[in-house]
């Protein structure tokens, strides 16, 4: 017999990837965000989120 804990080296492996799960899962989900709108002749004036009078952008001014 050998020494304790080194008859199944695999055991270790996998309580050790089971233990690692959780953290790349939140290093993955803690990457920002971006969203790039593209538009013809769009300024930044002429969102709602900028206050102009007429342009409704609800969906635009909740990002």
């Amino acid at each position: 017999m050998g020494p304790q804990g080194r008859e199944h080296p695999w055991v270790l492996l996998l309580l050790l990837l089971l233990l690692l799960l959780p953290a790349v899962r939140a290093a993955a989900a803690a990457r920002p965000s971006f969203v790039l709108v593209l538009a013809d002749d769009l300024g930044f004036g002429d969102l709602g989120s900028y206050g102009h009078p007429s342009s409704a952008t609800p969906h635009l001014d909740r990002l």
